[in-house]
């Protein structure tokens, strides 16, 4: 549009120049000292006209090259919008990639976490087993010792008795010192001390609408031997054994409420508190053979509540036989 303004405007200067070099020029017949002066003029006009086609070319020529330059730059910006564009799909794609990253890396935790409570239980049972190992191995030392000292005994009173004259008599006095002796070793080693296995856990607060499965007994009274949990409300059984269990539960209010014993998912015993009057109380015993790692615990049949008080009323308890 410019270039095209830049035509027209010397297009009209040229018309006026001409229209001005004709009138002169007929005016130079009356006059030929005036025709000089109009060639000069002529050449003049010739050489500017050609002086401003070349401006007018190199300006057409600097504005189409300008327009090129332009279209170069919006290409350019169009090619930088599209690289923006995919950075910013990639940078959406590893935010993703970072927050699947860190769900992993919490469930890795936990899962440590896991292993970890797992690893600590398990070192807690060894501890256990190597106590138990080394009482053992404490009896077996002793009954040893026992043993190789009586034989000693026997040969030396043997050796004696054939050497000594009164032989008979001897050997029966030595025979009679020999079974007191086996009496009081006897006596005085006797059995391994074994670790009891006991105990008694109740609740401290009353709940009017609890309807639970598993009845969580959080205030220990006593735990012998460690198999009671007051986190899962569950007894496991540390060794083989015939153990007694008891339940009694004191219902709250009218409401009733049946509680059960449970071995391992079996259901043996059940208490009954009925809805007859307020505060009703229901006791159960069990008598159960257990293999170690046998769990016990209280879980709910129907009904709903319990009461209690800070000294327990409804309370779970076993011991060992």
């Amino acid at each position: 549009m410019l270039s095209r303004l830049v035509l027209v405007f010397l297009f009209v200067v040229q018309t006026n120049s001409l229209s001005v070099l004709t009138d002169d020029k007929s005016q130079t017949t009356k006059n030929d000292g005036e025709t000089v002066l109009v060639r000069q003029l002529l050449n003049q006009e010739t050489v500017i006209r050609m002086a401003l086609d070349r401006k007018v070319n190199d300006l057409v020529k600097g504005i189409a090259d300008l327009k090129k330059n332009m279209e170069t730059s919006n290409q350019q910006l169009q090619d930088a919008k599209r690289e923006i564009e995919t950075n910013k799909q990639q940078l959406q794609d590893a935010k993703k990639e970072i927050e699947t990253n860190n769900q992993q890396l919490q469930d890795a935790k936990k899962e440590i976490e896991t292993n970890n409570q797992q690893l600590q239980d398990a070192t807690n049972e060894i501890a256990s087993l190597i106590k138990e190992n080394s009482a053992l191995k404490a009896q077996w030392q002793v009954q040893s010792n026992l043993t190789a000292f009586l034989s000693d005994n026997l040969k030396t009173t043997i050796n004696s008795l054939k050497q000594s004259q009164n032989s008979q008599r001897e050997l029966s006095s030595a025979v009679s010192s020999l079974q007191v002796f086996q009496r009081n070793m006897s006596v005085l080693s006797g059995p391994a001390k074994v670790t009891p296995v006991a105990f008694t856990a109740g609740m401290t607060s009353y709940s009017s609408w609890w309807q639970g499965e598993i009845l969580v007994f959080p205030h220990v009274i006593t735990n012998k031997g460690q198999g009671y949990s007051s986190s899962s409300g569950k007894f496991t059984a540390p060794r083989d054994g015939t153990y007694v269990f008891t339940v009694t539960t004191v219902s709250y209010s009218t409401n009733a409420l049946y509680l059960d014993i449970v071995q391992d998912g079996v259901r043996k015993v059940r208490t009954v508190s009925s809805s007859s009057a307020s505060s009703m109380t229901g006791t159960n015993l069990v008598v159960l053979e257990l293999d170690r790692g046998d769990a016990v615990w209280v879980e709910r049949n129907s009904g709903r509540g319990y009461n209690s008080y800070s000294v327990p009323l409804t309370t779970f308890s076993g011991f060992i036989l």
